[in-house]
């Protein structure tokens, strides 16, 4: 094991030397992920690179533990900003861990839930009531338009299923910034009305097909620990209209477009 392949466990936390800095971490898709690869969804990092440029500001909506907090901190340098924000109070401990272990100064964690009101549903079908809040600690909620912003160049936004509440919330920094917005697309039933209303903001949308584990990675482990199955995140790219199209991926063509089979 070489020094990036350095891991460690103390009382079940997993600490590991990953591509783009210390990691502390667990869970069964990040967590699995950073264990044996040392990256999580490099696939959506290469996006980023193609939409982030130095000194650009960007937020980032259900950050997690921060595994792709960190490439956006990179990419946007030191005289960037990124705003981390994630709904959960534990998680959110691990996430400014992870930027304090890194010596991140350019990021501004925030624990609060991100919606456009507070009767947002905050609980998941998937991973259960307290998925996203705290069963001890009142839920704090945040709407994205009372962040004070010198401007906004990017956003990501994965919040399962509830991305148009969270950019509902923050409709003024959209249509006064026209950020780049990178956003979770994965409830057929909710999907046209959040296409419908990216795109009346004059957005141009392309889905992402983005697979969590790359056989290329950084601890050049090229075993794919969920075969035969293939597990992807279903992200969309929206583009203001005027700026550069990007190649290779397809264009949303109405509200009702979904993913192809």
């Amino acid at each position: 094991m070489n020094q990036n392949q350095f891991k460690m466990q103390i009382e079940g936390i997993k600490l590991g030397r990953c591509k783009y800095g210390w990691m502390i971490y667990d869970g069964p898709y990040i967590g699995k992920c950073l264990e044996l690869y040392g990256e999580y969804s490099e696939s959506e990092v290469s996006v980023f690179k193609s939409c982030i440029k130095q000194g650009d500001v960007a937020i980032e909506i259900g950050a997690n533990i921060g595994s792709l907090t960190l490439p956006i901190s990179q990419l946007v340098g030191p005289e960037g900003r990124v705003i981390a924000v994630e709904s959960h109070p534990e998680t959110f401990n691990i996430l400014c861990a992870n930027l304090a272990i890194n010596g991140l100064k350019n990021v501004k964690p925030i624990n609060s839930f991100v919606a456009n009101s507070n009767d947002v549903e905050t609980s998941s079908p998937v991973w259960g009531k307290y998925a996203f809040v705290s069963e001890i600690w009142e839920t704090q909620y945040l709407k994205l338009d009372d962040i004070l912003l010198p401007r906004l160049d990017f956003m990501k936004v994965d919040v399962d299923g509830n991305e148009l509440a969270v950019l509902k919330s923050g409709v003024r920094h959209i249509e006064k910034y026209k950020p780049i917005i990178y956003f979770e697309n994965d409830l057929k039933d909710r999907s046209p009305d959040l296409l419908q209303w990216i795109m009346a903001l004059g957005y141009r949308v392309f889905f992402h097909l983005a697979p969590i584990f790359l056989g290329n990675n950084f601890y050049e482990n090229p075993e794919n620990a969920w075969a035969p199955k293939v597990i992807h995140s279903l992200m969309m790219l929206a583009v203001p209209d005027g700026n550069p199209i990007p190649i290779g991926l397809r264009e949303v063509e109405s509200p009702n477009d979904w993913w192809q089979d």
